[in-house]
């Protein structure tokens, strides 16, 4: 019995080992690529965690909740959307960035004041990338960004592994001796010694992003470290959502806050 048993469970093994492998990177990018047009709207939350922009020894921790609908005609982030962001616990909502394709309205729940991006009024806004999320077309956009330009990036797949209880596919992505902005108006320019080294995790059942690390660095600093990591989860496809109230950007929407019209530089 032992004679045909273990052959048999060795040739399990190695079905298994090509079938974890029978997808390349860029294919794995492709189907990506493709799920996400099937998204027209989504919620989900993120864990995010990177380095301080102030001091590259810290490390500052975010929690937040998104909404997103699809808005395909809009070239700075492709959605409507409403950002909840904590930053202390997971109860109380201090930020909230809420967009329409037509205004950005970012609260301070804190101090109860607002920031006003008004595109109609000042259509410059369009023109230059103004607001920094990370949207799901904005993270379209950057993995066919990276195909077109298979030749200034290396792709690799990696080891699959499991995140937040779901297994994906690793996909990893060096750019060196350039700099590139992950945003409708990327553009890549000549850094000599800059590294920027990305992994995407890739739920392997939905082919949906399901995190994102980051890390830029030059060669002459390498201890310099600056890193960023999102993790999504408890993702919800195509929910009903009330757009009237949650995408609402009119002035009455934050009546009592203290308004600041921002204006292009």
């Amino acid at each position: 019995m032992a004679k045909t048993t273990i052959p048999h469970f060795i040739l399990i093994i190695i079905f298994l080992y090509s079938c974890e492998n029978s997808e390349t990177a860029v294919e794995i990018i492709e189907k990506t690529i493709k799920k996400i047009d099937t998204i027209e709207s989504i919620y989900f939350k993120q864990e995010m965690s990177r380095t301080n922009p102030q001091d590259i020894h810290d490390t500052i921790f975010r929690f937040r909740e998104m909404y997103f609908k699809r808005l395909v005609n809009d070239s700075i982030v492709g959605v409507k959307g409403h950002w909840y962001m904590y930053v202390n616990d997971r109860i109380n909502v201090v930020f909230e960035d809420i967009y329409d394709g037509k205004r950005l309205i970012r609260k301070n729940n804190r101090d109860s004041s607002a920031m006003v991006y008004d595109l109609v009024k000042y259509p410059e806004f369009k023109r230059q990338p103004f607001w920094g999320h990370n949207t799901l077309y904005g993270m379209q956009y950057q993995l066919k960004h990276i195909l077109e330009n298979s030749d200034v990036y290396t792709i690799e797949r990696l080891r699959d592994t499991i995140l937040i209880n779901k297994l994906c596919f690793q996909v990893s992505v060096r750019l060196e001796n350039k700099t590139s902005m992950p945003s409708f108006a990327v553009e890549l320019s000549d850094s000599p010694g800059n590294i920027s080294n990305s992994l995407f995790f890739i739920d392997k059942e939905t082919y949906y992003p399901a995190g994102i690390k980051g890390e830029n660095y030059t060669v002459d600093s390498p201890e310099k470290r600056y890193f960023i990591y999102q993790k999504y989860f408890d993702i919800d496809f195509n929910p009903s959502l009330n757009e009237d109230t949650l995408f609402n950007t009119s002035i009455e929407a934050i009546k009592g806050y203290r308004i600041a019209e921002i204006k292009p530089d």
